[in-house]
């Protein structure tokens, strides 16, 4: 036989290959995408957002809770809290999902947000007060604004546990609400 041998037989072993191979990569796609499935379960949050409904005759309003997570209160933006804040929202990549220009990001844009309403991937608004700033830095998931997706924040911020540093978390609020 010789090297250009282009016989049925010769054939055989390329098409034995190449059916294995895509076997193989099928197999392995497969299991590619059920452990995708497996970690995006068990990633996701189940929790109920905490938040209190208000009936009103118009849409639908709910409000942060009056006692926030970390006890904040009113935060009110001093020139050096808005300084920290401006240090810890460059630090830990928030520029990265949210604008303080108002285009859009993979974050709500912060411009402008503070003390002004939002809308939740739920229909209903709500103020963007103090509890609800803070609450969004501490438990993102807790309220979602509409059009954005759960889990992108809360696995992003995961390692920065911003809610066991209540003065982070005051400087931040005061940074948004600097934001006009």
């Amino acid at each position: 036989m010789s090297d250009t041998d282009t016989s049925p037989a010769g054939s055989d072993g390329l098409w034995r290959w190449l059916i294995g191979g895509l076997l193989a990569g099928t197999a392995i796609l497969g299991l590619l995408i059920a452990a995708y499935a497996v970690g995006y379960h068990r990633g996701k949050d189940k929790r109920p957002a905490a938040a209190v409904a208000t009936t009103t005759a118009g849409p639908t309003t709910t409000t942060a809770a009056r006692t926030t997570p970390t006890g904040l209160g009113p935060v009110t933006p001093t020139p050096a809290l808005v300084a920290r804040g401006k240090q810890l929202f460059t630090s830990n990549s928030c520029s990265g999902c949210h604008s303080l220009t108002g285009a859009k990001g993979a974050g709500p844009a912060l411009d402008g947000l503070a003390g002004n309403t939002a809308t939740l991937d739920n229909g209903q608004t709500v103020t963007a007060d103090d509890a609800y700033l803070e609450r969004a830095i501490t438990d993102p998931d807790a309220q979602i604004a509409k059009g954005f997706q759960r889990g992108i924040m809360s696995g992003a911020i995961a390692s920065l546990g911003l809610a066991n540093k209540a003065d982070d978390v005051r400087a931040l609020v005061a940074y948004i609400k600097a934001q006009k």
